[in-house]
């Protein structure tokens, strides 16, 4: 009798040490991580993760090197219900997404490039009108020719709000591009001293009812604003500038995302994965937090907002933009420990991922 009750007893012990195990190795993290090999891959993937495998009528192309003429693709893209897919300078590196266009757009859908010849080749277009889509390309002569384009592709009415960020540099740009593409706002570039005259004639002609400029005065200086004020001189203009560009970005995040359900995360010193993202971002009625990957900590603005996020019972889901190289499984832990989630699974992203976003290498 002894000898059963002792066979029992460790065969239960056995058996709670064994699901004990297997749960811990099952357990789900506490965030999603939208990541391929590489930054083409990481566009396909989140395209999948947007449109969930359904077969899609528009995309966006853009080059994944050169950020200028791509930054004022989001509010486009959004409108047009089309993934941004990236490509490189040359058909090898543009191979794995020209497969996912052939696998996954509908018959004769229209593909929009944004950006001259110079950063996204003539190649990848012939390739396309070769395959029997339709082609639309947004190139001008700069990026502030190109950006003109893109926004009277959007055909806003009179009065829309709008967006001025700078057309040297990304974060600004990037750090609004889901609150602008979910209103279906412009995001228009400027230099740092005077605005084109492109900006100038469409502030002119639209007369926003408001104005977001995106930078400290360092990066669009006074006069900027001063021009804007001229050409609508009933806007209300507000701007979002700190002393760097996560002070920048979280003037942005409070005043506009004061209790988000959703989060993404990116890489603040490389454009290519929030470009992608921030489609699903703006999908989603999400902000995209940019980070420093190696620093070592959450910038101190960043932080200070996630606090905030708690303190008022704010519990967002985390999303991650992009591989572990480019923002490693640390940030996360940061993120979730200041939301107040707790440490998180840091497992590879390739045990992170859902299954949807499983990228085999030619498709």
């Amino acid at each position: 009798m002894k000898k059963n009750i002792k066979l029992a007893t460790v065969i239960t012990t056995s058996a709670l040490l064994l699901f004990s195990l297997v749960g811990s190795v099952q357990a789900a993290p506490n965030y999603n991580r939208f990541a391929g090999q590489d930054r083409f891959q990481t566009s396909i993937a989140i395209a999948r993760q947007e449109f969930q495998g359904q077969q899609v009528q528009n995309i966006i192309l853009a080059s994944a090197y050169s950020f200028p003429d791509a930054l004022a693709a989001s509010t486009l893209a959004t409108k047009l219900q089309a993934p941004i897919i990236l490509v490189g300078t040359n058909m090898h590196d543009s191979q794995v997404s020209l497969d996912f266009i052939k696998n996954h757009m509908t018959s004769g859908g229209t593909v929009t490039i944004v950006g001259g010849a110079a950063v996204v080749p003539r190649q990848v277009e012939n390739w396309l009108l070769n395959a029997g889509y339709t082609v639309t390309r947004l190139g001008g002569n700069d990026r502030f020719a190109t950006d003109a384009l893109i926004v009277k592709s959007l055909n806003v009415t009179t009065g829309t709000p709008i967006v001025i960020a700078s057309g040297y540099d990304f974060p600004d740009a990037l750090g609004v591009a889901s609150i602008a593409a979910s209103k279906g706002w412009p995001i228009l570039l400027s230099g740092p001293n005077q605005l084109p005259q492109s900006v100038k004639d469409f502030v002119t002609t639209d007369q926003p009812s408001n104005i977001y400029i995106v930078g400290g005065k360092f990066v669009l200086h006074d006069a900027i604003q001063s021009e804007l004020q001229s050409a609508a001189p009933n806007a209300q203009i507000q701007r979002f500038g700190g002393q760097d560009r996560f002070e920048t970005l979280s003037q942005i995040l409070y005043k506009f995302y004061p209790n988000p359900t959703q989060i993404y995360l990116a890489n603040g010193f490389d454009f290519a994965d929030a470009l992608s993202g921030s489609t699903l971002a703006a999908q989603n009625n999400a902000p995209i937090l940019l980070v420093d990957p190696k620093a070592g900590q959450l910038p101190p603005a960043i932080r200070d907002y996630l606090i905030t996020l708690h303190n008022t019972g704010v519990t967002p889901q985390v999303n991650v933009l992009g591989g572990s190289v480019g923002l490693p499984d640390w940030v996360v832990d940061r993120v979730n420990e200041q939301l107040g989630i707790g440490n998180t699974n840091t497992t590879p992203p390739t045990t992170t991922t859902s299954s949807a976003i499983q990228l085999p290498l030619n498709n």
